[in-house]
Order: C-alpha cells, then structure tokens, then sequence
C-alpha cells in the first residue's frame, strides 16, 4: 500500500522532508516507511501495558500508526516548531478516524534530552532524529 494511501486511512499527513539549518544538532524530518514499520511488526509486538515515547517524531507517522495497530499510550517529542504544529493537526483528524480508542496520544514540544521519562514509558523509537551527541544524552536519561 502506498505513503498516502496508509496515511489517508489514518487520517494523517506525513509525507514530506523538511530539513533543519545546515549547523544543527537534529537530522532532517522524514518519515519512517510504512513498509518498514509492517515489516518491524511482523516479528516484533506491542502489549497492551506498553507506552512507546517517540523521540522526533516528526509529523507523528509511528505515533498514530502503533496507537491504531496496538491502542496503546504513545508520545511524541518534536523540537522543530513548524513540524510540532503538523503534528498537533494529525492528532486531531487522527481522532476524527480513530474514535473507538481511548489510549492517551501526549504530543510534547521540545527537546528530546530534556523530556522527563515516565516509569511507565518502556518503548523508545528513534528514526536518525539527532546528534550522537544528543543520543547519548537521551539515553542516560533513559
């Protein structure tokens, strides 16, 4: 199924690149494939006491993709401020498509070093967001 088949059934529009000032710590915003995360979820499952935290996450492609395969508590981390509104829209016509779910979607702008991990966010996807400089600091926090 294409790109914007998969997103129109989601109700979500995250198709696209958008890149980030050339001296930046952070990668440019591009979407993980579909195909990809299929193939991821054929070998690997979400349960339902999962909460998956997606550092950069962009226009939210993985958030509404794993809320809707797994109804599962998803957050999304965006510091880029243009890219962190897109997201905030597909959240809402998400919710137009999505309404029988009831697993919180927590859209959080900011940096992904200074987001407080929960001791219930157990699940952690990154897509190339950042800086191995910034990974690091991500990961100690984690």
């Amino acid at each position: 199924m294409s790109e914007r088949r998969h997103d129109k059934l989601l109700g979500i529009r995250t198709i696209g690149l958008r890149d980030w000032p050339d001296d930046s710590d952070y990668n440019r915003y591009e979407a993980t494939p579909y195909r990809a995360l299929e193939h991821l979820f054929t070998y690997y499952s979400m349960e339902e006491t999962d909460c998956l935290v997606d550092f950069g996450c962009g226009r939210g492609r993985v958030l509404f993709y794993i809320h809707n395969r797994f109804q599962i508590p998803v957050t999304g981390i965006e510091a880029h401020d243009v890219t962190y509104g897109e997201a905030i829209n597909n959240e809402y016509t998400y919710r137009h498509k999505a309404k029988g779910i009831n697993a919180p979607i927590h859209l959080k702008f900011g940096l992904a070093q200074h987001y407080t991990i929960k001791p219930e966010d157990n699940c952690f996807y990154f897509f190339n967001p950042f800086s191995e400089r910034i990974f690091k600091k991500v990961i100690v926090n984690i």
